[in-house]
């Protein structure tokens, strides 16, 4: 029996430790061959937020991990139309092989397989029903990439084309970690591009609040109280900016406080001064 390590990431829009992921990964056990040789991982992205599930998805998809690793996720928002869906049905699910090894199976909506676009070697639809339950992540989906952790891709079919997955603009608000630190779309080579370096004053106007902070290697790089707009710990060769109000305790108003907690998606501005 093969020993190589196998990790399993599920991030879906549900709420950690709910019912829901409780529901898919019972469905996913049900179909592995070897359950207890995965190791399940789940992570929450905040609901119908398509940019924060892609971000989480190359975030892991592109961390170093020597072993078979896939990375599942949903946020399915269903709104290319306002009209009433006919048996509930929705954006696929599709597959997408990297660069590393790592298989993606995302919910094809949005800024679902954007981030890691470049890094993409293969991509295929699959054989999956798009309708028919409301809850297909329970229903339908789970089998699939269980079926695939198995070593079985009898379920892919089409090969698509990678440059038709929507590429992420910079200016836009990814991810808000649980210190309140905003991570960004922005990367540190869009500053560079800009003349921006580390020292210099620039002014964030992000949700209908505006503050001046200041381009910084770090988020501690800075006194405590100023906003810093930091090379962050994301995006590892080409860091995702951060906007990083460093508090010392979490009583104190954070950037995602001060800025009225952003959802992901969310458009801001850079200024120099």
């Amino acid at each position: 029996m093969s020993q190589e390590k196998k990790l399993l990431h599920v991030v879906c829009d549900y709420k950690a430790g709910g019912m829901e992921f409780g529901e898919i990964n019972t469905n996913i056990f049900n179909t592995l061959d070897n359950p207890d040789k995965v190791l399940v991982h789940t992570t929450e992205v905040p609901p119908l937020d398509t940019t924060a599930l892609g971000f989480v998805t190359a975030q892991y998809a592109l961390l170093p991990f020597e072993g078979k690793r896939i990375v599942y996720g949903n946020a399915a928002p269903r709104r290319d139309k306002s009209k009433a869906k006919k048996n509930n049905v929705g954006e696929g699910i599709k597959y997408a092989r990297l660069r590393n090894g790592t298989e993606v199976i995302n919910v094809y909506s949005e800024y679902a397989f954007g981030f890691m676009k470049d890094e993409i070697v293969e991509f295929r639809d699959i054989d999956c029903p798009t309708g028919g339950s409301q809850f297909r992540s329970r229903d339908f989906f789970p089998e699939r990439v269980a079926k695939i952790m198995n070593g079985d891709h009898s379920v892919l079919t089409t090969e698509l084309n990678i440059a038709s997955i929507p590429d992420v603009s910079p200016n836009k608000v990814a991810w808000t970690d649980g210190f309140g630190n905003i991570k960004t779309t922005t990367r540190a080579s869009h500053l560079q591009n800009m003349g921006l370096k580390p020292g210099q004053k620039v002014q964030i106007t992000l949700n209908g609040v505006t503050m001046v902070g200041i381009v910084a290697i770090g988020g501690f790089g800075v006194d405590r109280g100023v906003l810093a707009i930091n090379f962050g710990s994301s995006g590892y060769d080409d860091p995702f900016v951060e906007l990083f109000l460093r508090v010392h305790h979490m009583s104190e108003k954070t950037a995602a406080v001060r800025f009225g907690y952003p959802v992901g998606g969310t458009e801001f501005s850079i200024k120099p001064l």
